[in-house]
């Protein structure tokens, strides 16, 4: 199931399914819980509480009680201000791949510690889900994802994204977008480099694995690293190509809010507006 359609069912679960690789009862709600974290690997509490519990940390805090306790997911305890990030066990891998065949779940593994850049990891799935959620309230649509590590496993490329992925919008064409997210790790200049590399690609024959028609969004933690990046790369042919937003506007208000903003212009626009800007729409089925 489509993270996007399992966020738009997430208040309403249905009976529970006949699978039981353990003796607790595994609802629909659980099974999309056991699917999340085989595509997006670590996700926290608050995280599963956006999805599928209208955001109530104590509805999700009692549900993952129960799918740890039954041996279906690891928690790891970072400290105790910060949420705890849960992924998959091997009794979960056996279960998605018997039932489901999304290649995410037949491709998932069951992490043996955190991933080490796990900050990094928890931001951009905070993208995705503030995408997931958003968007079906205003008739649009995630219709696909690839985070970096499917990217890698399609081959290398000059530049690798933290995320490609494709939005739906009722009644257009889809926009292939490219998604990079900084927690003030980057430099300015390893950040303008690897904006060139984007620009190199674009309208190229191969394009970014095999798009050649993208936008770039660019979602910062902190204002003063986003106003320098977009100052810094105001003066290149892609600048208006390229969208920032930063993190606390994106959970705020929303994926499809007037958030996101040019190089160049201090205008703001929901993401909805600025998918129909007059580029082309050429690319290739890689979503499908």
């Amino acid at each position: 199931m489509d993270l996007s359609e399992s966020a738009r069912k997430r208040r309403s679960p249905r009976g529970a399914v006949s699978e039981r690789p353990s003796e607790v009862r595994i609802t629909e709600r659980d099974t999309w819980i056991l699917e999340a974290l085989a595509k997006m690997r670590f996700l926290t509490t608050s995280q599963l509480a956006q999805l599928y519990f209208g955001s109530s940390r104590w509805s999700a805090n009692k549900r993952l009680r129960r799918l740890l306790d039954s041996g279906l997911v690891k928690v790891w305890v970072r400290s105790l201000s910060e949420d705890n990030i849960y992924s998959l066990r091997v009794p979960s891998l056996r279960f998605l791949k018997k039932t489901q065949s999304d290649e995410h779940s037949l491709n998932a593994t069951a992490p043996r510690g955190l991933d080490g850049n796990i900050g990094h990891l928890l931001a951009i799935n905070d993208v995705r889900i503030a995408l997931a959620v958003g968007l079906e309230e205003s008739g649009g649509e995630l219709s696909w994802w690839k985070s970096d590590w499917d990217l890698r496993a399609h081959g290398t490329n000059r530049v690798i994204p933290d995320a490609l992925f494709g939005i739906k919008w009722v009644g257009s064409q889809e926009q292939v977008y490219t998604l990079e997210v900084d927690r003030n790790t980057k430099s300015p200049r390893n950040f303008l480099t690897k904006i060139l590399g984007y620009e190199s690609l674009f309208g190229a024959y191969e394009g970014l694995y095999g798009f050649n028609d993208f936008l770039v969004l660019v979602v910062g933690e902190d204002l003063k690293w986003v106003e320098r990046y977009r100052s810094d790369v105001s003066r290149i042919r892609l600048s208006e190509r390229l969208w920032f937003a930063i993190a606390d506007e994106l959970q705020t208000k929303g994926a499809n809010e007037p958030i996101w903003s040019t190089a160049d212009d201090t205008e703001k626009y929901s993401l909805r507006d600025l998918s129909f800007v007059p580029y082309g729409k050429e690319g290739t089925d890689f979503g499908n």
